[in-house]
């Protein structure tokens, strides 16, 4: 369900993913986007599938998930508000890396990954300064990820003993 628009850039000016944009930056951020509250259990997108919107999280949480063969899906991250999701939309093909998935009442801004990549064609300070953020983003995650390895690691050593 959409929600009423007139204050989407104060909302975005909030959140983590937006903090030390200028405020022509924020402007030029909202011509991309609407504000959307998602029911929990709502499936954002798919490993695989092709998507071109990306989604900055304002309340709420989104699992990110990966199959994993005998396994099933298995949750790798639990994101949260100001955290940025589904980046492979202005980034490539867009083909997700992931599911995401809602798990409780979720308020985001949705940002046409198409419209991002025009403004950013015209706007190249603020192509500069999207791309840091998702850089950012993707920075964290292959920490997380690393994390997540020594720990596994750390567990099938001490099986082995």
């Amino acid at each position: 369900m959409n929600l009423e628009q007139p204050n989407l850039l104060k909302i975005l000016s909030g959140t983590h993913f937006a903090e030390g944009l200028s405020n022509c930056h924020l402007q030029c951020l909202c011509r991309a986007a609407r504000l959307q509250r998602i029911e929990p259990g709502t499936v954002l997108f798919r490993e695989g599938d092709h998507e071109d919107e990306i989604f900055v999280i304002v309340s709420g949480h989104v699992q990110l998930l990966m199959k994993v063969p005998g396994r099933g899906d298995v949750v790798f991250l639990t994101a949260g508000p100001g955290d940025l999701v589904g980046w492979s939309g202005v980034i490539g093909e867009g083909r997700m890396t992931a599911t995401a998935k809602v798990t409780e009442d979720t308020t985001m801004i949705c940002l046409s990954g198409q419209r991002l990549k025009e403004l950013c064609s015209c706007e190249p300070d603020l192509g500069y300064v999207l791309m840091k953020r998702i850089a950012q983003v993707l920075s964290q995650r292959l920490l997380a990820t690393r994390l997540q390895l020594l720990d596994l690691f750390a567990h099938s050593e001490r099986s082995a003993v």
